[in-house]
């Protein structure tokens, strides 16, 4: 039996194609998207064809892509935050605690397994945060190993005062996906049965190399489609 994120993957899908959909490097008009329906009748699915669109754009460095994406990208979202809810919500999507129960657990380990949260509500009561401005001023890789992987991010902030904050965030990454790092969930998902048949290995294949690559953004819209059509 085989414990994968399934739950998680389709939460996520969604806003990967309406961020996609919305990117003007990808823009085409809405009787375009019109004519291109997603295919609901369709009785044998081309796992593999989906496999090769995601094995296409795939960085082999997927741990360390996610990492880097994180800390580049979504991080300092939790510098601009007002309020202590904002906070919670923008910090429960980062960490992927998208559902109820996931956000119930966190909430309740938040003293133990996030200490930077902890520091984000001490500035935000403080008054120190929320900042006007950021900027990401380094990515470095400290550790890279066939086990693990660690990334540390600098950033510069600008407060309301106009004084300057610097502030350094580190993030270690397993190399195993499931286990990948304890402040982020992965432990939501479905048992999938050993495959049966080549199609059923073939799925197994696509779902797992959806969840390993967060360069699904590269994709067309006509490559989306054949990713997500049933």
């Amino acid at each position: 039996m085989i414990h994968i994120n399934v739950r998680k993957l389709f939460l996520l899908i969604p806003l990967v194609v309406g961020l996609l959909a919305c990117s003007a490097e990808n823009v085409k008009t809405s009787s375009e998207l019109g004519e291109k329906k997603l295919n609901t009748t369709t009785s044998m699915i081309d796992y593999k064809k989906k496999s090769e669109i995601i094995q296409r754009i795939k960085s082999p460095e997927s741990i360390l892509s996610i990492l880097i994406q994180k800390l580049e990208s979504e991080w300092p979202a939790l510098f601009t935050v007002k309020t202590e809810e904002d906070l919670l919500q923008r910090y429960s999507f980062i960490t992927w605690h998208i559902l109820p129960e996931a956000k119930r657990r966190l909430q309740k380990n938040l003293s133990t397994l996030h200490p930077e949260y902890q520091e984000y509500i001490k500035l935000l009561k403080e008054g120190v945060l929320p900042a006007k401005e950021y900027t990401v001023t380094n990515i470095s890789i400290d550790k890279y190993s066939s086990e693990s992987i660690t990334v540390t991010a600098q950033y510069e902030l600008l407060l309301q005062n106009g004084q300057i904050k610097n502030m350094k965030v580190s993030m270690t990454g397993d190399t195993n996906f499931e286990k990948f790092n304890q402040r982020f969930n992965t432990s939501e998902g479905e048992l999938l049965p050993d495959p049966a048949t080549k199609e059923e290995e073939n799925a197994r294949d696509f779902i797992f190399s959806v969840l390993t690559t967060d360069e699904v953004r590269k994709l067309s819209l006509e490559e989306l489609f054949t990713l997500f059509e049933q």
